[in-house]
């Protein structure tokens, strides 16, 4: 029979910050410095490297300690399904941040509640997009617009201008700087 483990993570969203706060409380609430994983990318990421690791180490009855919740996951919805799914495997989730308790029968109903408005949320972004959507497709229909993004037509003198710029050693950045053509089209002209 193995001994549950103590775990800790800490995320922080861009590489020029440090993890040292969070890591530092972990240690301090008891958490073995070889037991804390550590990402420093942004919670928008789909892949976390660090919490991926841990997520395939923990097993039931071992407890992840996290300086907040919301290290956990790109948005409410993804932290609470993250929860729902240690819970499920029998893993506890503590938190450093006071009032983020979500154990027990307490926890489990916020966490229902939460993750329903996330839901809600999400269902009415979609909607107002769709809605959207119909309504520039609409007009485009009547003459009025184009649906989707405009396009900038290449003439022959963008693209000649283009060339020479690059002639010249200007960078791609450089040319859409001076231009304002995009950046995709001063590729597509260089390719042609």
């Amino acid at each position: 029979m193995t001994t549950a483990k103590r775990f800790g993570y800490a995320r922080v969203s861009t590489t020029s910050q440090t993890n040292d706060r969070q890591v530092d409380a972990l240690v301090k609430e008891g958490v073995d410095r070889a037991d804390i994983f550590e990402d420093k990318i942004s919670g928008a990421r789909q892949s976390r490297p660090g919490l991926d690791d841990l997520l395939s180490r923990v097993r039931e009855g071992d407890t992840i300690v996290v300086g907040s919740m919301d290290r956990l996951g790109r948005s409410a919805l993804h932290v609470l399904s993250t929860l729902a799914d240690l819970e499920d495997r029998g893993i506890t989730v503590k938190s450093l941040k006071q009032g983020e308790d979500f154990s027990g029968a307490t926890g489990k109903l916020v966490r229902a509640v939460m993750t329903h408005v996330a839901e809600w949320e999400r269902s009415m972004n979609a909607e107002r997009v769709a809605e959207a959507r119909a309504a520039k497709a609409a007009r485009a229909q009547d003459g009025d617009q184009i649906a989707g993004r405009p396009r900038t037509a290449m003439t022959d003198a963008n693209v000649r201008e283009v060339h020479k710029l690059k002639a010249k050693g200007r960078s791609v950045a450089e040319i859409v700087k001076l231009t304002g053509i995009s950046r995709a089209s001063v590729y597509r002209a260089l390719a042609g």
